[in-house]
């Protein structure tokens, strides 16, 4: 579950998806970062101390910003926040997103009548296959696959 941390977005200059840790520049209307980090031992006198170094970090778009769930799909495809997943044993589909007030993620699955009906998601994770997220493929959860 060490992936749990991570976070992915679309870089604010090209669009692109970048992935590491999310870094907020701390001013009110401040800038959202996402990199990586290096982290060494400390040579110093306490042997409790490390160097902590932010690498390849890139501006982001806050909008698109999705966190890790931590699991995989059946095809070891790290599963994320806003990823349209579908589930052929099931026979369901729709996406991953956050409950703030269970403070977890959930499974989202499309209805007959396209309502949405939320479900806990390690119910259904040995069968999901990530098809898309609701960034780049918004259509996927317009009418059903």
């Amino acid at each position: 579950m060490e992936d749990r941390y991570l976070f992915k977005a679309k870089r604010i200059y090209n669009g692109e998806w970048v992935q590491g840790y999310l870094f907020d520049d701390g001013f009110e209307n401040g800038k959202i970062f996402i990199g990586g980090l290096v982290i060494e031992e400390y040579n110093g006198t306490a042997c409790d101390d490390w160097n902590i170094t932010g690498i390849d970090f890139y501006e982001v778009d806050s909008s698109t910003i999705c966190q890790c769930t931590g699991l995989k799909d059946k095809n070891g495809k790290l599963i994320w926040e806003n990823d349209i997943v579908n589930c052929m044993d099931a026979e369901c589909f729709g996406y991953i997103s956050w409950n703030e007030s269970e403070a977890g993620f959930y499974f989202d699955v499309l209805l007959e009548d396209g309502r949405f009906e939320e479900e806990h998601i390690y119910d259904y994770q040995d069968c999901m296959e990530v098809i898309g997220n609701i960034f780049d493929n918004p259509e996927l959860l317009e009418g059903g696959e």
